[in-house]
C-alpha cells in the first residue's frame, strides 16, 4: 500500500513582499487559498514585535500598530532576505529579514491548523520566491521555513508556479507563454513552452526592486512634495507617523481606483492641514513611466537572450496585485499587442500560490504517495510537469596570469534546465603556487567584487604543480529549488573537497 498524506499537510505559500497566501489541493483536484486566522485570503506582509518580544503580531493587526508603535512594524522584509540586516534588538529578539519571514510563515501556518483543525496542517510546503533570487536569498527563505516549523519540498520561482495554475485551467495549451508577475515588491518574468503535457521554462529574468512599493513611494512623494509646497510641513513616518501611514493607505485606495476609473481626487490632511490633488490615469503612467521602462527592458532582455522574437510568443499572462496598474496594462500593450494577454483566466493575486499547491500535490505523486482523498487522482499527473531553469550563470574566481587580473570563469550559465551540473579543470598561476582560494561566484561574467554574488570561499592547500596543466577541477550544480552545490577535485592526487555553502552564521 503507498504511504498516505492528508490534503492539509502539503501547501503551497506564495510568501510575498506586500501579501502572504498558502493554498492546498482540494478533494476535487483543485487548488484553493485559504483563509488566514481573520478570515482573509490575502495576508499583509508585516510584522509587529513589543517590547522584549512579549506580543508579536502578523497581517493586519501588524498593520494596526503602525499607529501607534511604527519603529516596532517591520514591512517589506523581502527585500532584505539574504542580508544580516537588523532592524532591531530588544531582549531575546533579533528582528532579522529570516526572523521576520519566519513569523509570517508561522502565522500562515496557525491558519492552516485552525482552519482544518490538524496539527499536521503545512507541515511540509512548496514555497515561491521571486525567479532571480540570488542563493543566498532562496537560503534565506529556506531557514525561515525551518524556525517556523515547515519543511520545504521545494523552493519555486514565482512566473513558474503562476505558470502551473495557467496550466491547470488550460489543460489541452500548446503555446509559447510569456508570463509576467508584477507584485508589490519584484517584478519576475519567465518564458515557458507547454506542450504534450508539460511546461518547460526556458528562460527566467527580474528585478527584485520593481514593483507596486515603488509606485507607492513615488505618488507618497508626490503628496509630500504638495505638504511642503503648500504648507511647509515635511511629512515622513518619523515626523508624523499616524498621519503619514493615513496618507499612505489613501495613496494605496486612489490607486486602485485608478484601475477602473481615469481620474480621482486624492484629498489627504496631516498635522491639521489638508491637500487635494487631482490624479488622472495620464498623471500616473507620466510619473511610473520610469519604472515601466525598466519593466520593458528586463523584459525584452530575457526574450533576446533566450533569442525569442516577440512575434514567437503565443500569449502573455499577467499576474501579481500590481498587474492591475493601468501603466503595466499599457506597457505589456506596447510590447505584445492586447490579443495576447491571457491573464483574466487565472487570478492576478492568487495563481502563485495556487501554483505552489498543485507543485506541491505532484511532488507528493511523484514520491509514490497518495493523498487522503482518492478523488484527487482524477488530475493525470502529466498535465502537471514542470521544468525550470538556473537564473543567475555560476562560476569561480580565476586570475589572469600575465595581467594578474580578477574575472568570473563561467562554468554553468544562466537559464539551463534545473537540475544541472558541470565542471572545469583550472591550472596553477605559477609553478610554485601550493595555496588555491576557490571563490564560487553568482552572476555574469565580470569582476568577482563588483559584478557577482560571492557564494562561498575555500582555501585549499595543494602540493605545487606544473602551471601549463590543469590539475584542478571544479564541479558545481543547482538542484530543481535552484539551491548551489561545489566540489573541487585534486586531479594529482584524487581528492575531493566540498566547498560547504553556509549562509545561517549571521542569523
Amino acid at each position: 500500500m503507498k504511504p498516505q498524506v492528508r490534503n492539509s499537510q502539503v501547501a503551497g505559500i506564495d510568501l510575498g513582499t506586500t501579501s502572504t497566501s498558502l493554498a492546498f489541493m482540494d478533494d476535487v483536484g483543485q487548488p484553493r487559498v485559504i483563509p488566514n486566522l481573520e478570515g482573509d485570503l490575502k495576508t499583509p506582509s508585516e510584522v509587529y514585535c513589543g517590547a522584549e518580544g512579549k506580543e508579536i503580531l502578523v497581517g493586519r493587526a501588524a498593520q494596526n500598530m503602525r499607529f501607534l508603535e511604527p519603529e516596532r512594524v517591520i514591512k517589506e522584509a523581502k527585500r532584505d532576505v539574504g542580508t544580516d540586516k537588523l532592524y532591531f534588538e530588544d531582549g531575546s529578539i533579533r528582528a532579522t529579514p529570516d526572523w521576520c519571514q519566519a513569523q509570517i510563515l508561522k502565522h500562515m501556518r496557525e491558519s492552516a491548523i485552525q482552519y482544518f483543525g490538524d496539527k499536521r496542517a503545512a507541515s511540509e510546503a512548496v514555497i515561491t520566491v521571486p525567479a532571480y533570487f540570488k542563493d543566498n536569498e532562496r537560503q534565506s527563505v529556506i531557514r525561515s521555513a525551518e524556525i517556523a516549523g515547515i519543511k520545504v519540498l521545494r523552493l519555486i520561482n514565482e512566473p513558474t508556479s503562476a505558470g502551473l495554475a495557467f496550466s491547470l485551467s488550460e489543460k489541452h495549451v500548446d503555446a509559447l507563454v510569456l508570463v509576467l508577475d508584477f507584485g508589490g515588491g519584484t517584478f519576475d518574468v519567465s518564458l515557458i513552452q507547454y506542450g504534450g503535457g508539460k511546461a518547460d521554462v526556458i528562460a527566467s529574468s527580474g528585478d527584485k526592486h520593481l514593483g507596486g512599493k515603488d509606485v507607492d513611494d513615488l505618488l507618497l512623494k508626490w503628496v509630500a512634495d504638495q505638504f511642503r509646497d503648500e504648507h511647509g510641513i515635511e511629512i515622513s513616518p518619523e515626523t508624523c507617523p499616524a498621519d503619514f501611514y493615513g496618507i499612505w493607505e489613501e495613496v494605496i485606495r486612489q490607486k486602485h481606483l485608478l484601475s477602473s476609473r481615469r481620474e480621482t481626487t486624492l484629498v489627504v490632511r496631516a498635522q491639521g492641514k489638508q491637500v487635494a490633488i487631482k490624479i488622472t490615469r495620464d498623471d500616473l503612467s507620466g510619473r511610473v513611466a520610469p519604472l515601466m521602462d525598466k519593466l520593458k527592458s528586463t523584459t525584452l532582455g530575457m526574450l533576446q537572450d533566450a533569442k525569442v522574437k516577440v512575434s514567437d510568443v503565443s500569449k502573455v499572462l499577467c499576474v501579481g496585485g500590481s498587474s492591475r496598474l493601468p501603466a503595466f496594462q499599457e506597457a505589456v500593450t506596447e510590447m505584445f499587442g492586447k490579443e495576447k494577454l491571457v491573464g483574466g483566466r487565472v487570478s492576478p493575486d492568487l495563481a502563485v500560490a495556487e501554483g505552489a499547491a498543485i507543485k506541491a500535490a505532484e511532488m507528493v505523486w511523484r514520491a509514490g504517495m497518495v493523498m487522503v482523498d482518492e478523488k484527487l487522482q482524477a488530475i493525470p499527473a502529466p498535465a502537471i510537469k514542470d521544468t525550470d531553469v538556473m537564473p543567475h550563470s555560476l562560476g569561480v574566481a580565476v586570475q589572469d596570469r600575465v595581467s594578474d587580473a580578477r574575472y568570473c570563469s563561467v562554468i554553468l550559465k544562466r537559464n539551463t534546465p534545473l537540475p544541472c551540473q558541470a565542471a572545469k579543470t583550472y591550472s596553477s598561476v605559477s609553478a610554485d603556487q601550493t595555496e588555491f582560494n576557490i571563490t564560487v561566484l553568482q552572476g555574469e561574467d565580470g569582476r568577482p567584487a563588483t559584478d557577482c554574488l560571492t557564494v562561498a570561499e575555500k582555501a585549499l592547500v595543494l602540493a605545487a604543480r606544473n602551471p601549463d596543466k590543469e590539475s584542478v577541477k571544479v564541479t558545481m550544480g543547482y538542484d530543481e529549488s535552484g539551491l548551489v552545490s561545489v566540489t573541487v577535485e585534486d586531479l594529482i592526487s584524487g581528492t575531493v573537497e566540498d566547498v560547504t555553502i553556509d549562509f545561517y552564521a549571521k542569523v
